[in-house]
């Protein structure tokens, strides 16, 4: 049978969960599919086990060089030759039946489709100890007026929620993020995928939203987003410093402004969380075990980085309100109808 989906699995933040991300889909992908790998920096070991892959069927990897996730999908997504691909990030691992329920939704009408994506404790600890935990099923983009300047935000509902604690039908999101997406390949050739490190997956769900294409998210498709759990490698934390490099921050929120006419309420958070990861990773590199590690983390961000401007310190969201103006749509799991 022809394949009617290309995996393209991107390196995220790191290196070395490549073969646990590969070992996932391998274990629990059975509809036929193309495997395709962008190399930013693996090593040649890694690249070894990856072309021995036992796939049943197409493997491919895309030298890229050191560059951006979106820069290298964007570049990458003319090649393409089945109706469909699934971005799935190198450390986020594929659950049983994921690719069939997106592949049921999609016939069904869903052309963009965002999976039940689940988060393993890691660097953030959760106090409940839930070994797994939303990290996004629902999605909001918001807007909100302070000292007369607008900015956007993105909210997700159910949060860090115990998977159990969630609707379970299909619905409309406003955006997806990037750990794992679907979606018709000639949808995406339509969009202008912007060169950014953060805020990409906004500018899409914008774009989707502009062009009249709704973004389902599909509950039974589930995936495991690691949370970065295990010690880096050297060539994981150079990685890891150039792909949160603070310019490419600065530059994809100036981009962001520039595309959609609002800057975004969290870019000082969103800078010293990046700070606050790589002295984490530097500390957990060096040998630290994961708590100390934080907690250094943490002091040094405290010490060596800007505050939050005191009027983007509040919660912004009690005086937000929706981007769009339509309202989220829910599926009917037995007739497929959606109904608002």
């Amino acid at each position: 049978m022809k394949e009617q989906v290309t995996i393209v699995v991107v390196p995220r933040d790191r290196f070395t969960s490549v073969l646990a991300c590969a070992a996932s889909i391998l274990q629990h992908t059975t509809p036929p599919y193309r495997l395709v790998f962008l190399d930013f920096g693996y090593s040649k070991r890694t690249l070894t086990r990856l072309r021995r892959l036992d796939t049943h069927g197409p493997v491919e990897i895309v030298p890229c060089g050191r560059t951006i996730p979106m820069k290298a999908f964007r570049d990458y997504l003319p090649q393409v030759q089945t109706p469909y691909v699934a971005w799935v990030d190198n450390d986020t691992f594929v659950t049983t039946g994921w690719l069939e329920n997106l592949l049921s939704r999609a016939s069904q009408g869903a052309r963009v489709i965002l999976p039940l994506t689940l988060e393993r404790d890691g660097y953030d600890a959760d106090s409940r100890k839930n070994p797994l935990r939303v990290h996004i099923s629902h999605g909001e983009l918001r807007r909100v007026v302070v000292d007369n300047v607008e900015y956007m935000l993105d909210y997700k509902p159910y949060r860090r929620a115990a998977p159990e604690d969630i609707p379970q039908e299909p619905h409309t999101v406003d955006f997806f993020e990037l750990h794992t997406f679907f979606a018709e390949t000639e949808v995406l050739r339509q969009l202008d995928l912007p060169p950014m490190v953060v805020r990409e997956h906004l500018d899409i769900g914008i774009q989707l939203h502009q062009m009249g294409i709704p973004i389902w998210c599909e509950p039974k498709s589930v995936v495991h987003f690691d949370n970065i759990h295990e010690r880096p490698s050297f060539a994981d934390l150079k990685f890891f410093f150039f792909r949160w490099d603070e310019r490419l921050i600065d530059q994809s929120h100036d981009l962001f402004a520039a595309r959609w006419g609002a800057r975004f309420y969290s870019e000082q958070s969103m800078k010293n969380w990046a700070f606050r990861r790589k002295i984490f990773s530097v500390a957990r590199f060096l040998g630290l075990p994961q708590k100390p590690a934080d907690l250094l983390a943490r002091i040094f961000n405290k010490l060596l980085r800007p505050p939050l401007p005191p009027h983007l310190a509040k919660d912004p969201l009690p005086t937000s309100e929706r981007v769009f103006d339509t309202k989220f749509v829910v599926s009917n799991q037995e007739s497929g109808v959606a109904i608002a």
